[in-house]
């Protein structure tokens, strides 16, 4: 995995590598997928860690520190910690919603994406709204003038969105100096023209690392990705297009992981015996694959569950 994410970081100008940004994590039931993800993304994020019991914060970077022997390890584990990058984790199954039909992953990923911002996950529209008065320097002010109409705070009730919709107009109209009606008529379009649609979204992760450094990443994490797909055709294309369109609009800054109890061969080998699609653009994607197995239990149980402190290797003994 570092070698193809550090590889990519390397080589910006190089579409056919910059291309590769999606990997692929397959394994049986207790084989580390969903640890092994979970751990990356603290990674990848050098998320910190605190300790209410001495006060002291670490990042997760120095967590490895004293744990790799192998110092050109290490120090790929250093430099991948210190690329800014956002990251979303989350369990496909748990955050998808059965009425989205067959854009039901592309939902997922658009409402993450916009909660991982601090806009709106249930409203597609609400979110563009957040979005466009951010651009526009006035998203703090619409909240508190929201606030001083309705009596509550944004965040609040923005979910029930369809019961104070004058209210929202009216905070809307005045903190970007329009007409009511054209306030109003602007919003019900953004309401009734919303389209769901991958490039849509690609462009929209484009703008947003568009408007950080240019390394910055913005990392997506799914698990049982495999499981959720079965052998349902149009739920793999949705993938497909999804990590097709990031990883041509996106030029290598936006990455997707998933897991699966299959590897990608076997899954699509399945699919394709009954459908006649193309899957040839994921299977490009998806050029790093990863294979968890069981080989390295005896060192999980030693090294990780029952290595102790002296003294309790005595009482043990």
């Amino acid at each position: 995995f570092l070698s193809s994410y550090l590889g990519a970081i390397d080589n910006p100008n190089d579409p056919i590598i910059a291309g590769r940004m999606a990997v692929w994590i397959s394994g049986f039931f207790g084989s580390g997928k969903s640890h092994f993800i979970k751990i990356l993304s603290y990674l990848l994020g050098n998320r910190q860690a605190h300790c209410p019991e001495t006060s002291i914060d670490k990042k997760a970077v120095d967590f490895f520190s004293g744990k790799i022997k192998d110092p050109m390890l290490l120090g790929d584990i250093k430099r991948t910690s210190a690329i800014d990058a956002d990251i979303i984790l989350f369990n496909i199954d748990s955050r998808a919603d059965a009425t989205d039909g067959r854009s039901t992953i592309l939902s997922v990923f658009w409402r993450l994406f916009n909660e991982s911002q601090g806009f709106c996950s249930d409203s597609l529209h609400i979110a563009e709204i957040e979005r466009y008065l951010t651009r526009k320097g006035k998203y703090e002010d619409f909240k508190i003038k929201f606030k001083e109409i309705y009596g509550s705070e944004w965040e609040i009730e923005r979910d029930a969105y369809s019961l104070f919709q004058d209210e929202i107009v009216e905070a809307i109209s005045i903190v970007l100096d329009k007409n009511p009606d054209a306030t109003k008529d602007w919003f019900e379009k953004y309401e009734n023209s919303f389209t769901l649609t991958v490039e849509h979204f690609a462009k929209r992760v484009k703008e947003y690392l568009d408007s950080k450094s240019k390394n910055h990443r913005i990392i997506f994490l799914v698990d049982e990705i495999g499981q959720f797909i079965g052998n349902d055709t149009h739920l793999m294309l949705n993938l497909q297009t999804i990590v097709e369109d990031l990883g041509r609009i996106c030029n290598g800054r936006a990455w997707v992981l998933v897991t699966a109890q299959e590897d990608i061969d076997a899954v699509l080998g399945d699919i394709r015996s009954r459908e006649a699609n193309d899957f040839s653009k994921i299977q490009g994607r998806f050029n790093t694959r990863l294979s968890l197995s069981s080989a390295n239990t005896d060192e999980v149980i030693q090294a990780r569950l029952l290595e102790k402190q002296d003294k309790a290797k005595t009482e043990l003994e």
